[in-house]
């Protein structure tokens, strides 16, 4: 996809070149709304936008969507060394993801591509920013016990609509790779 089509993407959903995920999301979600049902700000113009033409615009708004959300996603594991998602179009999407090793840096770059700071995470999740710099910097030694570990990955994992069991097992096995490396974390 060129830049000049991603541009003209951010104009459809009234966004700057740039724009974070999260914004793309809250863009996407406002639009929709204003587009699909009764609304106070098209009810005076209604001529203007008759339903055909309500239509045709919900479905730029929803390829936009769509497009920025797989641009923007695919960034940070192109950052990574993350195959692409679309290497390979007749591969099933829930399994192109089966390669990628979800580590502490990895989570790291997926939540600061869908736009959102350590401070936004931590008071959405009831989690200590400590905490959430020792998960992504792979700080074992300051985390907790397994299961606590194992619930706080999940519940982090859901947030960045990432598949928990996933990024459970892939964390899980370099926590313990350590720990068995290191004796005084037994």
């Amino acid at each position: 996809m060129t830049r000049v089509d991603l541009g003209r993407y951010y104009v459809v959903l009234e966004l700057p070149d740039g724009a974070s995920l999260r914004e793309v999301q809250n863009a996407y979600i406002r639009l929709k709304k204003l587009f699909t049902g009764p609304s106070i700000t098209l009810t005076p113009l209604e001529e203007e936008f008759p339903k055909k033409k309500r239509q045709r615009i919900l479905h730029e708004i929803e390829e936009a969507y769509l497009k920025l959300r797989a641009g923007l996603i695919e960034s940070p594991a192109k950052a990574e060394g993350i195959p692409s998602q679309e290497t390979d179009s007749r591969v099933p999407e829930e399994n192109r993801l089966d390669e990628i090793t979800f580590s502490g840096p990895v989570l790291r770059k997926i939540r600061e591509r869908l736009g959102l700071t350590e401070s936004v995470v931590c008071q959405e999740l009831k989690m200590r920013t400590e905490f959430l710099r020792a998960l992504e910097k792979e700080r074992f030694e300051m985390l907790p016990q397994e299961p606590f570990l194992k619930g706080h990955l999940g519940i982090f994992a859901r947030y960045l609509d990432l598949n928990p069991d996933r990024v459970v097992a892939d964390y899980l096995r370099r926590y313990r790779a350590w720990k068995d490396k290191c004796p005084a974390a037994r």
